[in-house]
């Protein structure tokens, strides 16, 4: 049968190979952004407090399933996945793997997310959280299960009976997009809520808001993965393969997107602090020579120093250091915050130099009272 007539009612393959090379370097990039941010919110956590907690053990999970997944991908696309052919017995079950790394790494990156928000969060805002994370968990399973379902009218030895129709899959996909997209939103909405009834500086607020609202970005991110499956079944020919590439690139897109968006409200202290380190910059915007870690164990880098400390509580919680600090050992019952103040007095010398160049810098360390504990 004529090809070009085949090419009108089925899918084709492009037989383009700069279809791989754009596949493979897009999610190569993408992966390569989120270790970055991994990375620096391990560094971050274990140099605040000395210690990582559940919500970066699952978050560190997702990225080796990630890196599995992208590695599975770049094999299928250099043997000829989309260009020369769209399943054999080496891309097939190498594809339905790849794509199962993505909604499990998935569920593990939100799951680590919803936990950091999950300690912020009282009353009904973390119980739906629960409920998101469980919608989550669940709907990643049911997909990555029944994507190894076989096509009907093909014979697959790595899939599973009843077969369904062939863009079945792709449907499941665009109904996982929006349900990724929803509850992307609902977790960036709740620790927003909490935050804004904090008493906070109006500027600290703000930036800890902006923080946590980046995802919203995972969730346009899925809302487009979700609207890209639908353009899929849309197409025939070399056109299918084309959007189908895109789809892939998508699919990769959404759990990278979840683990920057997941890493941002702790980086936010850490860029905070090498802003602060290298401009001398006081928490009022007084410049200075040294920096003041604003932690429990908070250290002056400086020539000489002597430091005063007060401790007081107050009934109220900031969301967020205890993003950062899990010290639950010593904490006091209740709801409760410590507001540390420490005042450091700079010398270099002698002392007539010393009463020259005093720099005061007072920082706020504030930790969760009841922090990580079931409320």
């Amino acid at each position: 049968m004529d090809p070009a007539f085949l090419a009108t009612i089925y899918p084709m393959p492009s037989g383009d190979p700069n279809l791989t090379t754009t596949v493979i370097s897009a999610i190569w990039v993408m992966f390569a952004i989120s270790s970055i941010f991994t990375t620096l919110r391990l560094y971050c956590r274990f140099s605040h407090s000395g210690s990582i907690w559940w919500d970066d053990y699952l978050l560190g999970a997702g990225w080796v399933v990630l890196l599995t997944g992208v590695c599975l991908q770049t094999a299928i696309f250099k043997a000829g996945y989309l260009v020369t052919a769209f399943t054999d017995p080496f891309i097939g079950p190498r594809n339905l793997a790849s794509d199962g790394c993505m909604k499990v790494a998935l569920a593990l990156v939100k799951t680590s997310f919803g936990l950091t928000v999950i300690r912020i969060a009282v009353g009904w805002p973390r119980w739906l959280v629960y409920i998101c994370i469980a919608v989550v968990n669940l709907t990643c399973f049911v997909h990555t299960v029944l994507v190894w379902r076989a096509n009907c009218g093909t014979e697959e030895a790595w899939a599973f009976k009843p077969c369904w129709d062939r863009n079945s899959g792709v449907w499941m996909g665009l109904i996982g997009g929006v349900i990724s997209a929803v509850t992307d939103f609902i977790l960036t909405l709740v620790p927003l809520t909490i935050i804004w009834g904090l008493q906070m500086k109006k500027i600290e607020k703000i930036g800890v808001a902006l923080a946590m609202s980046v995802g919203l970005f995972a969730g346009i991110i899925s809302a487009v993965k979700a609207a890209e499956s639908y353009n899929v079944v849309t197409v025939v020919g070399t056109a299918f393969s084309y959007r189908l590439a895109t789809l892939s690139i998508w699919i990769h897109a959404e759990p990278n997107a979840a683990i920057v968006a997941s890493c941002i409200p702790v980086l936010r202290i850490f860029f905070r602090d090498v802003a602060r380190s290298y401009g001398g910059y006081g928490r009022s915007g007084d410049k200075g020579g040294k920096y003041l870690k604003s932690t429990t164990k908070s250290t002056f880098h400086g020539d000489s120093t002597a430091t005063a400390t007060a401790v007081a509580a107050k009934p109220d919680d900031d969301s967020e250091t205890s993003i950062l600090n899990d010290d639950t050992k010593d904490a006091p019952k209740g709801h409760r915050i410590h507001q540390t103040r420490q005042v450091t007095v700079e010398y270099n010398g002698n002392a007539a130099d010393a009463e020259n160049r005093h720099n005061w810098e007072q920082a706020d360390a504030i930790e969760m009272g009841n922090y990580g504990r079931a409320r």
